[in-house]
């Protein structure tokens, strides 16, 4: 009779010991599930989903003055989706993008579209970007209102609204998804009313 009840409490605690190890592994899988999901996840935060293809094409004015008095009026530049990233909507609803120099800083794309506009150049005709497509972005600084930056400029003073030689840009797309892709880039001396800044 001892051996018997030996053996029946013998089995009971293999059977809750069992159970207990069954817990557990089967939390510490979900626990490392979601960790990899996670860091995953942070992963495609953290890197940055668009990408500039090539230089940057840039459009002056008053070309023939001092270099003080040539303004940046439009730029022009190509996007591509970087390697391993989910496609990215360029829609203006989705997509925020800023637009800061040394004087302003305002938002560039709108609703309105005047400002900046984004055309697929190889695309299916959706607005998302994805792998292979390449989609154009032109930037037109002449039609930033002057109570559209902030601090707002001054009536008479619309030349602040704009980069000149020598100074610093930088410009922001937020994507929904992805780290923000900033494009800062300096002015070297201007003296034609096309160039390419790289």
């Amino acid at each position: 009779m001892t051996g018997l009840e030996t053996a029946i409490i013998l089995v009971a605690f293999v059977i809750t010991a069992a159970a207990f190890a069954f817990v557990v592994l089967n939390m510490g899988f979900l626990t490392a599930e979601k960790a990899q999901s996670v860091i995953s996840s942070g992963m495609r935060e953290a890197s940055s989903a668009l990408l500039t293809d090539s230089g940057m094409i840039a459009q002056f004015s008053n070309v023939t003055g001092d270099q003080s008095d040539i303004c940046l009026t439009k730029l022009t530049f190509y996007l591509k989706l970087s390697q391993g990233h989910e496609p990215i909507d360029v829609d203006d609803a989705v997509m925020v993008a800023t637009y800061t120099n040394q004087r302003c800083h305002g938002e560039i794309y709108q609703t309105n579209g005047t400002i900046m506009t984004i055309y697929g150049v190889n695309s299916d005709g959706d607005t998302l970007l994805e792998t292979g497509e390449k989609f154009k972005v032109v930037i037109d600084f002449t039609q930033l209102e002057i109570d559209g930056v902030d601090p707002p400029v001054e009536e008479g003073s619309r030349p602040d609204l704009y980069a000149h030689p020598y100074e610093k840009f930088r410009i922001e797309l937020r994507p929904s998804a992805g780290a923000v892709l900033a494009i800062e880039r300096q002015i070297p001396a201007v003296y034609s009313t096309v160039m390419t800044i790289e």
